[in-house]
Formats: structure tokens, sequence, C-alpha cells
């Protein structure tokens, strides 16, 4: 295949796609992710977002995106060890490759992003009748009508690493629509809190995608309508990646600054 050339807000889908290849060429991976690896090598970009990519990137946010996404394959795996027929969304789904990952009879998935991050997916794969593409915000009032017919008891919805670029007011949007369409629905998220490091805040800002929706702790995402069942903070994990990085155990221990969480759509716990 012929490389792809990546301009635009689509540039910035080359962050976690670089993390996960990255990853993968460890010999201590936390996770394997063999086709991010190879859609890396045939990506390009202008030098407006490689610019981009040196302002926020760094082996913490590598480390962070690894450990993120392994938690992330594993809430997918609970869940669908739970329900035979099942359809997974990820919204705002970047390049996301988790869907070769648990592909399998019964399982409807759908990759939801704005047009540019579909347009970029097109030129990679191809979409199939049980693996769609969505062009659209996550705001947009009208996607939820577009999805295949599934009863929300068995719908999971993945939000990883994105929810912090919207702002208050979007989130309030995408989480009364998922009330409205899909109570009882399970759900997949990470945030990052007021404590998350001020450096790499600060990176984001300068690399023109800054982070606008930060929380105190979980409790404003349970406001929000979800029933949280589970969390994890994500420096908390693989210590000993993270000691290798410089930072203590002590540290890290202390800090909640990125948190994932799963639990259900206005549900109960």
């Amino acid at each position: 295949m012929d490389a792809v050339w990546l301009d635009g807000p689509a540039g910035t889908l080359l962050l976690t796609l670089r993390a996960r290849a990255e990853e993968t060429m460890r010999p201590d991976a936390i996770l394997h992710d063999e086709l991010a690896a190879r859609w890396y090598a045939q990506l390009s970009a202008p030098p407006a977002i490689q610019a981009m990519m040196s302002a926020a990137y760094s082996p913490a946010f590598q480390l962070g995106t690894a450990v993120r996404a392994r938690l992330y394959d594993d809430i997918t795996a609970a869940f669908l060890a739970q329900h035979p027929q099942a359809l997974v969304v990820e919204l705002g789904a970047g390049l996301s490759t988790r869907y070769q990952r648990f592909a399998r009879p019964g399982l409807q998935w759908i990759e939801l992003d704005l047009p540019s991050a579909v347009a970029c997916r097109c030129q990679l794969e191809v979409e199939t009748a049980d693996h769609q593409f969505l062009a659209a915000s996550m705001t947009d009032p009208t996607w939820p009508t577009a999805l295949p017919a599934m009863a929300a008891t068995n719908i999971l919805f993945l939000a990883e690493g994105v929810l912090f670029f919207l702002s208050p007011s979007e989130i309030v949007a995408l989480f009364s629509l998922l009330k409205r369409h899909f109570a009882g629905a399970s759900i997949g998220l990470d945030v990052l809190t007021h404590a998350f490091s001020r450096h790499a805040q600060a990176a984001f800002a300068t690399a023109g995608v800054p982070l606008q929706w930060l929380v105190a702790d979980a409790q404003d995402v349970a406001e929000l309508g979800v029933a949280i069942c589970q969390q994890w903070t994500v420096t908390h994990l693989h210590l000993s990646r993270w000691q290798a990085l410089g930072f203590t155990p002590q540290k890290l221990l202390a800090s909640q600054g990125n948190v994932a969480l799963a639990g259900l759509v206005n549900g109960n716990r």
C-alpha cells in the first residue's frame, strides 16, 4: 500500500498510534499491536504535524498511552465475555486497532470520529458489515440513530484518551445523548484530574490541542450519569516501567492524574 499523507486535525492521530507502535517493538511490551506498527510505518505528516508531535510526545506519554490501551482491552474483554451478541462503539476512535484484536462472529463494531479522522482510516482499511465507520461529532444529536439495532445492555461505549479534549459544554451534551438513548449500556472512559502534570498540559497547549475538561475526581463523572463500577489510575500500573523513566514509587502511588473508569450509563451500581 502507498504511503498515507496526513494533514490538518487528523495529524494528531499519530500521537497514540506511534505510542502503540513503539510499545509493540519492546521486549517487555504491555500491549502487542502489530497493526499499529504497520499503519504508523505507512503514514507521513507535514512539518506542522511533526512539530505538534515534538511538542506533545514524550516517553511518559508513550507509556501512559500503552498502559491505558491495555486497560481498555481488558475492559472490552470482560464485557465481551458476558455478551455473546454485542455492539462496541469507540467514541473518538482515531486510529484504534482494537476491533482486529477482538473480532468474532456476533460482534458488531463502530468507529465514530470526525470526518477527517474517518477519511484517514478509510485510506488504511475497508469497512465491513460488522466493522463500520461513522463520521460524526460525538455531540451531534443524530449519530445515535445511525447505530445498528441492539439492546442497550449489549452495547459497550469506549472513549479512550479523548474526552479531555472536549469543552465542558460538549461533555454535558455527549452524556445527555448517552442517557437519552442508551440507558443501561456499559462504558469505559478515562479522565484527567486537576492533579495532571502541568508540564504535560502546557505541552498539549503548545501543540495546539489544549486539554479542556479536567475533573476533581470520579464523582464528577458520576454526576454526569455514570454508575461507576471500577476505576484505575494509569500511573499505579506497571510500576517498574514508570520507575525506569525516573519516577519514584511514592510519587507514582500518590498521583491521580489519569484515571480510567468502567461503569453503566445512567444505571445502578
